[in-house]
């Protein structure tokens, strides 16, 4: 029977059964709009999913170079610990110089370390000190303290002569201070920071 009809009947009879088809199978699958949507919101999960897999792989693929930053960032650490280090250590402080006052030919009088002063991040260790020899000896005993690892500023120098004395011509009285890493005040700025 379409056979008979002519071309565009026929086109005319197959659009209005599949308009037919497709207004019954909308009738009787309710939510079609609804799981169009659904399978749309799944589509951009998995595609956010996706990003953020491709995300992970490129910081996995980075992670061998940042152990290596990490590993040379604690020798910078502890090289920093030398010259920074957290603890007073009077008692290796006080055999480097015994050490250095007998290399210089200086004799150590007096060797007295003060209170520690607490600044920022660090705490100064003063050290007052009295030393005799001659008056060369004590420059290149101050140039010996220059060149030491740690950081020591002498400061308060009070150099006098000594008279009849034979080799130790000079008395030299000044303040040695070296400085310690307070870790635990960098840890309360840092905590501070965080809770801003």
């Amino acid at each position: 029977m379409i056979k008979n009809l002519p071309y565009w009947g026929q086109v005319l009879v197959v659009l209005l059964l599949a308009g037919g088809a497709i207004l019954v199978a909308w009738q009787y699958t309710p939510g079609l709009g609804e799981m169009k949507a659904q399978i749309d919101a799944l589509h951009k999960l998995y595609d956010e999913k996706q990003d953020r897999i491709r995300e992970g792989q490129a910081i996995e693929a980075q992670l061998p170079e940042f152990e290596r930053e990490i590993a040379s960032l604690k020798t910078k650490l502890e090289d920093l610990k030398q010259i920074l280090p957290t603890e007073p250590e009077t008692g290796d402080l006080l055999k480097w110089i015994k050490n250095l006052t007998d290399q210089s030919n200086l004799n150590l009088k007096f060797f007295s370390p003060e209170a520690l002063r607490p600044l920022e991040f660090y705490k100064e260790f003063p050290i007052r000190m009295s030393v005799t020899g001659g008056y060369h000896d004590l420059g290149l005993f101050f140039d010996r303290i220059s060149k030491y690892q740690r950081i020591i500023n002498v400061t308060s120098a009070a150099i006098d002569a000594i008279a009849g004395a034979g080799e130790a011509s000079i008395k030299a009285d000044f303040t040695a201070t070296t400085f310690i890493y307070n870790d635990q005040a960098e840890a309360a700025g840092s905590a501070q920071k965080g809770a801003m």
